[in-house]
């Protein structure tokens, strides 16, 4: 018996898992490759575990904000980034990218260490340990409660692991950020039974069309609504970015060649559909939108608003000019809302997008298709750029990089501002080739979203599009991407300062120190670096630095106030409420 007995507890003891390993084998059953990351003491002995891992590749930033924001881009393009960091110091400084994972719906997990449980409390139970704010309770676990849709502490063995699927299945359940905290003497706890009796499945996707149950009552109304839109002469959809981040773009771009809808984006879902598809018309963004656009959305008498949330930059300051009779909305905060022709107002809270595209997917086949443009022939590529001589502009530049730069494997960051407001004139003839912190509008995101690009398809080729004001904030984030030797040509559009403020109220604050920023990128270990004050030595360079395998610079010299026309539409509007 009593040998019998041992030989059991020695078999169990061979499976047996620490809280670390239980977290591992979790990242990578959800086909985590990559984690994110700045070290410090109260997580090295994580660092170690994580790089000591065949399955996962440890990326060190510069800067732990650097981290959050190359955790965010891979979330974006592959439904889950994982940043990693210490405790107080670390942590804080990635609440901003946080909070704008939280806005703009990016599943990413924070993984932050902490003061042990037991070894960093001897000599009271409320001792002044480094890196800690000195309040009552876990505040760090209480800040980022507040950005996050679920959090944990691993403080006890016997949870941990529920408690890791818990926190992985909100982040996957509603896309968007989740936060896991170790103290640093449970990195290494031992978990009281074998993993496999308390791993619980991954829950299945909410968000999945395969898993959604409909109602007689949602099929009716998806019905009445199917029948409006084939019944118009002139239907447009408005599609926005959560078509992208809740995963319905297959089941989205099925059904608009079906039907054969005209379909514009939103500046943030941009290329949520393919700019060469026949089907898109291009961007759609109220006063700062292209005539062409605006004219197809006027002259249409039936359009469904479908996964575009109502913010202010995607609205163009709320500039939206549709009247209410020929405007269909289903979205994820509100559902449907519709307004019949007959007056009466339809509301339906639980009829969310991804609900309506399930029912829609199921419906015959119209028995005649849109009277629009139909053809489903790729749109053509982008044109060329002949370099004139005179110095470089903000519109030539987008169109070299447009003729230049574009192709299969392209990854545009544009960082907010005028580098987001000038792309939106960019041709990108592939679907999820564009990121940008359009809505939480934070400068600093391109630089470590490259990072973040590139690693979550290292087959990419990412452009950066980035002013020299925010270009100074996250210079550093230019080492990362030499030492990892990321293919990035970063573009930085230097008109002396913050160009996007210039048109609402001017002064000094707006002006930036002048730098050599090419010389600086090969001083991080750039592979090249340009400056280019002139349209052919534009074209030199980026002929130049699209045949290098490593990153590379150009710092183009732009006017003082050589604005987008989508820049100065927009501020027209902001400089009345300055």
């Amino acid at each position: 018996f009593f040998t019998h007995n041992t030989q059991t507890r020695n078999n169990q003891r061979a499976t047996m898992v620490d809280i670390t390993d239980a977290l591992i084998q979790a990242l990578v059953r959800r086909g985590v490759k990559t984690v994110y990351g700045v070290p410090g003491d109260f997580v090295l002995g994580l660092f170690k575990r994580f790089e000591d891992c065949p399955e996962i590749e440890v990326v060190c930033t510069a800067g732990e904000e650097g981290a959050a924001f190359a955790a965010d881009a891979e979330a974006r393009l592959n439904g889950l980034g994982v940043v990693m960091i210490t405790y107080g110091v670390g942590a804080l400084k990635i609440l901003n990218a946080v909070g704008g994972a939280h806005a703009e719906c990016s599943p990413v997990l924070v993984i932050s260490g902490a003061p042990g449980i037991n070894s960093d409390r001897k000599g009271g139970s409320q001792p002044l340990i480094h890196h800690s704010v000195y309040q009552q309770g876990d505040f760090q676990t209480r800040m980022f409660s507040e950005v996050t849709v679920a959090s944990a502490s691993l403080n006890s063995a016997a949870t941990a692991v529920q408690d890791i699927d818990m926190v992985l299945d909100g982040i996957k359940t509603f896309s968007k950020p989740g936060y896991l905290q170790i103290p640093r003497d449970r990195i290494a706890r031992e978990l009281p039974f074998p993993i496999s009796s308390v791993s619980s499945p991954m829950v299945p996707d909410r968000m999945n069309v395969e898993n959604l149950l409909t109602s007689d009552l949602h099929k009716e109304r998806a019905a009445i609504l199917l029948d409006w839109m084939r019944s118009r002469e002139r239907p447009v959809v408005l599609s926005g970015v959560h078509i992208q981040r809740y995963k319905m773009q297959d089941l989205f771009l099925q059904i608009l060649e079906r039907e054969g809808w005209m379909c514009a984006t939103s500046l943030t879902g941009k290329t949520l559909i393919a700019e060469s598809h026949p089907l898109s018309l291009g961007i759609y963004n109220g006063a700062m939108t292209s005539e062409s656009v605006n004219e197809d959305i006027r002259n249409s008498d039936g359009i469904l608003m479908i996964g575009f949330p109502m913010q202010d930059i995607d609205t163009g300051m709320f500039t939206m000019d549709i009247q209410e009779e020929k405007l269909a909305r289903v979205d994820m905060n509100s559902g449907l809302t519709w307004a019949h022709s007959n007056g009466e107002e339809a509301k339906d809270e639980l009829l969310l997008p991804h609900l309506l595209l399930k029912i829609w997917s199921e419906a015959a086949p119209p028995r005649q298709r849109s009277l629009q443009r139909v053809s489903l022939s790729p749109k053509r590529p982008q044109g060329s750029f002949t370099p004139k001589e005179c110095e470089t502009t903000l519109s030539r530049v987008v169109q070299a990089v447009g003729a230049m730069l574009v192709d299969e494997n392209t990854v545009l960051l544009a960082e907010v501002g005028d580098s987001l407001f000038a792309s939106a004139a960019l041709h990108l003839p592939f679907e999820n080739s564009f990121l940008t912190s359009g809505f939480w509008c934070s400068l600093g995101f391109v630089l470590p979203g490259a990072i973040g690009a590139w690693f979550a398809n290292k087959q990419s080729r990412p452009i950066v599009l980035i002013g020299d004001g925010s270009f100074l904030m996250s210079a550093i984030e230019c080492a990362p991407l030499a030492r990892y030797n990321v293919p990035a040509i970063v573009i930085v559009l230097d008109n002396e300062g913050y160009g996007t403020e210039r048109p609402m109220i001017d002064g000094e604050f707006n002006d930036v120190q002048p730098v050599d920023h090419a010389m600086l990128a090969q001083a991080y270990g750039f592979k090249k670096g340009h400056r280019v004050t002139t349209e052919f030595e534009l074209q030199a360079a980026l002929t130049d630095v699209s045949t290098i395998d490593g990153p590379t610079l150009l710092s183009v010299k732009l006017g003082k106030f050589d604005f987008s026309d989508a820049l100065m539409k927009l501020t027209g509007g902001l400089k009345k409420r300055m």
